[in-house]
């Protein structure tokens, strides 16, 4: 079984985007179109992607189609964003060491983004929203299966 999910923080303007079990860089590239599409998320954003319990594959030719789809939201004529003005920071969550090669070949493809990986989930929340207080229930791999509880200022978007 494969999942692809995401939940919002708007207190923190953050977007955590998880993926887990065998989904390949296409399904990844339909879903990040759809959240796009969706407007939800603007440019001033941070996003942490969550691909501990991920086991898929992903072809540079997905990169290179997540750029353009993200490029294409960008202003006209904008060559590059700053860093951490305009929300560009993407923290990659692996426990994966080969992830880290993967976040340094999407550099190649999304340079307007402050992308880097991490081995730990409250290491890569911590840099991505600000916040050095990582949520309780997102220390487990399957927080994003389980309902928000009672007082988490987030609901799941499915």
């Amino acid at each position: 079984m494969h999942r692809a999910d995401y939940r919002l923080f708007p207190q923190l303007r953050l977007i955590c985007i998880i993926y887990s079990g065998d989904v390949d860089g296409n399904e990844i590239a339909d879903h990040i179109g759809k959240i796009i599409e969706d407007g939800v998320v603007g440019r001033t954003w941070n996003c942490l992607v969550d691909l501990r319990s991920f086991m898929g594959n992903i072809h540079h030719s997905s990169l290179e189609r997540m750029s353009k789809l993200l490029n294409e939201k960008q202003e006209p004529g904008a060559l590059k964003r700053s860093t951490d003005e305009d929300g560009s920071r993407v923290a990659v969550v692996s426990y994966n060491a080969g992830q880290k090669f993967l976040v340094n070949l999407a550099r190649v493809y999304m340079r307007g983004y402050d992308l880097r990986y991490f081995s730990d989930m409250r290491q890569g929340f911590a840099w991505a929203s600000g916040q050095d207080a990582l949520p309780l229930e997102m220390r487990s791999l399957d927080w994003h299966l389980e309902k928000a509880g009672g007082d988490t200022p987030f609901k799941p978007r499915r």
